[in-house]
């Protein structure tokens, strides 16, 4: 990563800001729906890679995919449902400290956007409950979007170009903090900076540095 101001910083959410789980609630053994867990983790995450990524890219959404769970297993639909939305809302991020230093990094003008391979459910529940508008400055969800992230050609990365044109800002002016990184090259090779973080302990550390060095 460049020592640089940046003009805007994307964050992944999933493994980046939060490590939260969808259904984690029913990872709890005292549960009455305890035993559910395991099975629906394992069929939607996986077992349906294909079916995760139609989710994502907003092909089906979360009706679809309970649906698809009780046909699975004949649990009721609307259970499913519910406690999906019951975990999209409960999200947490990975240290609160992490607004604090999004807030001074907003104050000297830099903009923070959250950038997210992502379904409906973070739109629609984790992104309200979290209060997320006073935090961030704008959202990129794939969901919205019909594309992901990695999702690249040899000189574009169509995730993020229309949003970067409408902001007239360059690749070079920005960073991605995220957990994954760009296999492919691409973003290196146009000069978009990824800061990738190995876990919730790295990620503080390498944002106050972002936050209280440059």
């Amino acid at each position: 990563m460049k020592e640089k101001e940046y003009k805007i910083i994307f964050f992944d959410w999933s493994m980046t800001l939060s490590k939260s789980l969808f259904w984690s609630q029913l990872a709890d053994k005292k549960h009455p729906r305890h035993h559910w867990h395991d099975n629906i983790i394992s069929y939607v995450f996986k077992k349906n890679d294909s079916m995760v990524k139609d989710w994502m890219t907003g092909h089906i959404d979360m009706e679809f995919v309970a649906k698809s769970i009780s046909q699975e297993f004949g649990y009721s639909k609307d259970l499913v449902l519910s406690d999906l939305i019951e975990s999209s809302k409960g999200m947490k991020l990975v240290d609160r400290r992490i607004i604090k230093m999004i807030n001074t990094i907003r104050e000297r003008g830099t903009k923070c956007v959250i950038a997210t391979d992502n379904m409906d459910t973070f739109i629609k529940y984790t992104r309200p409950s979290l209060c997320l508008d006073k935090y961030f400055d704008d959202f990129l969800v794939s969901y919205n979007m019909g594309i992901m992230k990695f999702n690249v050609t040899d000189s574009q990365i169509p995730f993020f170009d229309d949003y970067l044109q409408q902001e007239k800002v360059k690749y070079e002016d920005v960073l991605l903090i995220d957990d994954s990184c760009d296999t492919s090259g691409v973003y290196n090779k146009l000069g978009f900076d990824i800061l990738q973080i190995l876990n919730s302990a790295d990620f503080v550390e390498k944002l106050t540095k972002i936050a209280f060095t440059f």
